[in-house]
């Protein structure tokens, strides 16, 4: 991976702001780009490539949800 457009989900979405998923989940895949490291983020996305569309929704989501509340806990301020 080199980064160019089409390498890597995490880079499409948030370095090369391609829609990748969906607009929806691709907003929240920036947003995890806030919440956590950027090499989690591309391990993450990576892991999504081969799931129906559905799943994906449902894990970034999930995803989005539990880092907000440990961020939230850990007295974060959340916007």
């Amino acid at each position: 991976m080199n980064g160019k457009p089409g390498d890597d989900p995490a880079t499409d979405i948030i370095l090369h702001g391609r829609t990748l998923f969906s607009p929806d989940i691709d907003a929240e895949i920036r947003e995890l780009g806030k919440l956590m490291d950027f090499r989690q983020l591309q391990e993450f996305t990576d892991s999504l490539r081969h799931l129906p569309i559905a799943e994906i929704g449902r894990a970034v989501s999930e995803h989005v949800a539990r880092l907000r509340s440990e961020a939230t806990t850990r007295g974060w301020e959340m916007k």
